[in-house]
């Protein structure tokens, strides 16, 4: 699932390419056909969701999901699908298009998204707010005596604590994996018995990663891409994520997969033992 890396590079490349422009005809589904003639005033991000404040008092809600990623480029409906010239667009993940929306300037924004469970919504302004109030501060934004404060409130295992979007909005399981190594913390560990020394690291690790993976546009291990329909590269970084039974960079030892919390869980038993 892209997380704030992938969405807050996403909606960066949106804001530069087509921001002021708009949409003149919708493909894929009759509900968000209401889009047409609205202008695209403002795209900003909240936690994983991606919003198009609109004119007209309206905006568009996103949720990229899963598999869930925005293409921006030229597509011909060809032999029952839509064909593009590009090579890059011709690529296997970039190819599962659900939605193609018609701008004034003759481009194309596509999603592609191969399991379908992206969210769209076409709400007032208003109502964004309230679909948006249960989620926690913007793990960015939030200062270490605040993360400090917020986190010793909460109960259970570090990994899903730190994934619940409701305590923290934008980290996922690929960031809660690479930081909670680097925070030589193990996955399981209860937060009661974190010492305060404990949730520094994982604050510190946390800015860290996330800086590093922004930097780096994102995450493509799975589906998502760039707007050009390119990889991001931080899967080129990571330390134990998707490294089952390979070496620790640190220690040798073989990385494990677990589950916590109903999520497939990368760590590396030497390094993160408690």
């Amino acid at each position: 699932m892209p997380e704030l890396p992938e969405v807050e590079t996403t909606v960066l490349s949106l804001k530069s390419k087509v921001l002021k422009r708009t949409f003149v005809r919708v493909w894929g589904d009759d509900n968000l056909k209401q889009l047409k003639g609205k202008c695209i005033e403002k795209i900003k991000r909240r936690g994983k969701y991606i919003i198009f404040e609109l004119s007209e008092d309206k905006a568009l809600l996103v949720h990229l999901r899963m598999t869930g990623h925005f293409l921006l480029g030229e597509w011909e409906y060809k032999r029952s699908e839509w064909e593009s010239k590009d090579k890059i667009m011709q690529e296997k993940k970039n190819r599962f298009l659900r939605f193609i929306f018609f701008l004034d300037d003759g481009k194309q924004l596509a999603l592609s998204d191969p399991r379908k469970f992206a969210k769209l919504s076409l709400l007032g302004k208003k109502e964004i707010e309230k679909h948006l109030e249960s989620l926690g501060p913007e793990l960015l934004s939030i200062k270490e005596n605040d993360f400090l404060r917020i986190l010793e409130k909460k109960r259970g295992r570090i990994k899903p604590v730190l994934m619940d979007q409701n305590f923290l909005a934008g980290l996922g399981n690929i960031y809660a994996a690479e930081i909670l190594f680097k925070a030589k913390i193990a996955p399981w560990r209860d937060v009661t018995f974190l010492t305060e020394a404990d949730k520094k690291r994982i604050y510190c690790f946390m800015q860290k990663i996330i800086k590093k993976a922004l930097e780096l546009k994102g995450d493509s291990t799975s589906d998502y891409r760039l707007i050009t329909g390119e990889r991001g590269g931080y899967q080129n970084e990571h330390l134990v994520y998707n490294r089952k039974d390979l070496p620790c960079f640190i220690c040798k030892d073989k990385i494990k997969r677990i589950e916590v919390g109903g999520r497939g869980t990368y760590y590396c038993p030497t390094c993160q033992k408690l």
